[in-house]
């Protein structure tokens, strides 16, 4: 058996895709288990990534490998090297994301503070702001005008840091949903 396939041969390789074509996960999860872990230290260690940065990265490209799997889309091969690129592509895109809403809220913060944004605008983004829940106003308050850290909030409210991150991505999608609806 090959480490680069996980130790799968072609035909336990081909006995996994025709499992998860049924639903049945059990041996997905064996072999994947201990992928996942080596794939969350590689992104830590080469990316400098947070624990929970790194496995929400590798836990969405373990849903996308699967989703390949199912469809058919992955054939023998080099499947170790495809996980973790796969997981290294999921990294870098969560953090282009991040950032990206970061400078837009920033961006819209700036302009409400300077008062240079147009009335009608601002009127829309207020309006926007008031559709959101107590819970997620509360969040982006505490994160950007606050300035607290997710593990703070995290801490604060009792939490998983990995649950706050997805809740804040969320707050923020809804806020630009509303804000573009109104817009």
């Amino acid at each position: 058996m090959e480490h680069k396939n996980f130790g799968l041969t072609e035909t336990s390789f081909n006995k996994l895709v025709a499992d998860l074509q049924k639903n049945d996960t059990q041996f997905f999860e064996q072999v994947f288990l201990k992928q996942f872990g080596e794939t969350l230290k590689y992104l830590c260690r080469e990316y400098k990534s947070s624990y929970e940065d790194a496995y929400d990265a590798t836990m969405d490209a373990l849903l996308e490998f699967r989703t390949r799997f199912v469809d058919g889309k992955l054939k023998y091969g080099n499947l170790r090297f495809l996980f973790t690129k796969m997981a290294s592509q999921m990294w870098l895109k969560n953090q282009k994301k991040a950032t990206t809403d970061i400078d837009g809220i920033a961006y819209l913060a700036q302009k409400e503070e300077t008062d240079t944004i147009p009335s009608e605008a601002f009127t829309k983004l207020s309006s926007a702001w008031e559709s959101l829940g107590e819970s997620c106003k509360q969040l982006l308050t505490w994160h950007f005008y606050g300035k607290m850290k997710l593990t703070e909030i995290a801490e604060e409210i009792q939490k998983s840091p990995a649950t706050i991150r997805k809740q804040k991505e969320r707050c923020i999608k809804q806020l630009k949903e509303q804000f573009a609806q109104n817009y």
